[in-house]
């Protein structure tokens, strides 16, 4: 599936987006920039989901 997303027009395939999921439901996302490197944004995004995750859950 990635693959077809990488050629679609004007995406853009980068680390520090993550999809905000509870209850078998898409919530959201979060997108994090600036770190010196894609695995550091998504460690960033992955603790800032995990910072509300208790809230989320229903």
């Amino acid at each position: 599936m990635q693959a077809g997303i990488r050629n679609l027009p004007g995406a853009v395939i980068i680390g520090g987006g993550m999809v905000i999921e509870s209850g078998g439901s898409l919530l959201g996302a979060v997108g994090v920039s600036g770190a010196p490197g894609g695995d550091a944004d998504d460690a960033c995004a992955k603790a800032g989901i995990a910072a509300i995750q208790d809230k989320l859950d229903f």
